[in-house]
């Protein structure tokens, strides 16, 4: 039962499960309401609480406040246990600690907020979390598979192993040997090859016997014999086996069956594909993480709506005709998703404002492509870099006068440039709160007369010399 139980209705289902951590009654229940809809909220008052709800209970995050009376996040963060899956642990606190910031992802940290936040960051710090966690989970089970499939081959490729003294005589057979000539464990001992194989194959393996005892350090060499019955090819290898002054009192070999390399071959396969799938799952949870992000401003700005899709493809269609190559298109892509995230920071009403903004209100609507920066950047991973440099610099115009830093022509970044056709021709075909959709014929006249000011002439005029197929793809 949760200690301070919150209802509410919600369309997303399974939701993930958050423990939430906090002394302080008022900062638990707000940190819960910035979380839900979305997620699932169990409270806890305090470290012992929260260990008596962790051991009995599931959960795929926990946030937690740094320093409570009865405890440490850090505390808590030493006892989850270390083996997969293991919930993400967000940190929240009222101290900027570098060493905290720095010493927590050792400690299975994922996320860290700074008093006071707003639901926005605590909402992305979360994502970030979540799928950082994501990652580990498919790494662990990427590992895990590949481990079985190892454990497989050694099982499945079994090697014989022999060794015969100076008068042919077999003096040690593993069961693989035993096996594949055909006798009871143990049959071999004392007897010659030629109790397993005709002569034509006991003088083919007779060379590399008498190779090593006439003084080679070892013999190899693929052979086709015939043992217990069937005929194969092995590769063997002999060395000898010497006593203490050095004579050779046996001769060693090892001749695995290489007919089965077409099972080696098929578990090779099996492996590759397991990695394929790996990196698949990798890629899916990245793409979560976008549609997490666009779901959160959606519900936050309807206007936003398909929008964001429409867009992307758009910009897409220009980066191809542009010469990117398929690989940074698709990055394009998912990363324009994302291009007004930083509206999750701007008031819903300011948004819907059906009418024309106040110079101080454009200003306060300016801010979200910062905003969006600030939300997406100083990460490594290549998809969000490129999502931040688009969230700064898609409202840039060509000619100087956009914002929020007034960059001019190649000051701006391709992908800003490209992106800002694609935005602009997409909403000037789509109702807005403050006016209506304009017709193509409109549209397509003010992206002509606004090319080298607004726009970057060479986009602008690729998406007017690919009308067609935008306006169909957008359809």
């Amino acid at each position: 039962m949760l200690e301070d139980p919150l209802t509410t209705n919600t369309d997303f289902a399974p939701r993930a499960r958050i423990l939430v951590v906090e002394h302080e009654r008022e900062i638990r229940t707000m940190i819960a309401r910035m979380l839900e809809p979305e997620y699932a909220c169990d409270l806890a008052s305090g470290v012992n609480k929260a260990r008596e709800l962790l051991s009995a209970n599931s959960f795929e995050a926990v946030v937690c406040d740094l320093e409570m009376p009865d405890g440490s996040g850090l505390e808590l963060a030493h006892e989850l246990p270390p083996e997969q899956p293991r919930p993400s642990l967000v940190l929240v606190t009222d101290l900027d600690d570098p060493e905290v910031a720095r010493r927590g992802p050792d400690l299975g940290v994922h996320g860290y907020v700074l008093k006071p936040f707003g639901r926005a960051a605590l909402q992305i710090t979360l994502i970030n979390a979540l799928a950082r966690r994501s990652l580990e989970i498919a790494q662990e089970a990427h590992t895990r598979r590949l481990e079985e499939h190892l454990q497989t081959i050694i099982d499945r490729a079994p090697m014989p192993i022999y060794a015969k003294d100076r008068d042919s005589r077999y003096v040690i057979a593993n069961r693989a040997t035993e096996r594949i000539a055909g006798v009871r464990p143990g049959g071999l001992i004392g007897k010659t090859a030629a109790a397993i194989m005709p002569a034509p194959s006991v003088e083919q393996s007779a060379l590399g016997d008498r190779a090593i005892l006439e003084g080679a350090p070892s013999y190899e060499g693929k052979e086709t014999i015939v043992i217990g019955g069937r005929e194969r090819a092995v590769l063997t290898i002999k060395f000898p086996l010497l006593d203490d002054e050095g004579r050779v009192v046996a001769v060693c070999g090892m001749s695995p069956d290489i007919t089965a390399q077409a099972e080696a071959d098929r578990l090779r396969d099996e492996l590759e594909e397991s990695q394929r799938a790996a990196i698949r799952e990798l890629h899916d949870s990245r793409l979560e993480t976008v549609e997490r992000l666009v779901r959160a401003l959606v519900l936050h700005d309807p206007n936003t709506g398909a929008h964001v899709g429409r867009m992307a493809v758009i910009a897409a269609v220009l980066a191809q005709r542009y010469g990117l190559d398929n690989a940074r298109v698709e990055l394009l892509q998912t990363a324009a998703l994302m291009h007004d995230v930083g509206k999750i920071g701007i008031q819903g009403e300011l948004l819907r404002k059906p009418g024309k903004l106040t110079a101080a209100e454009r200003a306060e609507m300016e801010r979200h492509t910062v905003i969006g920066h600030e939300l997406l950047a100083e990460s490594d991973n290549e998809l969000l870099k490129l999502a931040a440099t688009i969230a700064l610099t898609h409202h840039e115009h060509f000619d100087g006068r956009g914002y929020p830093h007034g960059l001019s022509g190649e000051q701006i970044p391709i992908e800003g440039r490209l992106v800002a056709v694609a935005d602009v021709f997409d909403a000037l075909l789509s109702d807005r709160s403050y006016r209506p959709a304009m017709t193509v014929a409109e549209a397509v006249d003010l992206i002509r007369s606004e090319r080298g000011t607004h726009f970057d002439p060479t986009f602008a005029e690729l998406l007017l010399d690919n009308l067609d197929e935008i306006l169909s793809l957008r359809a």
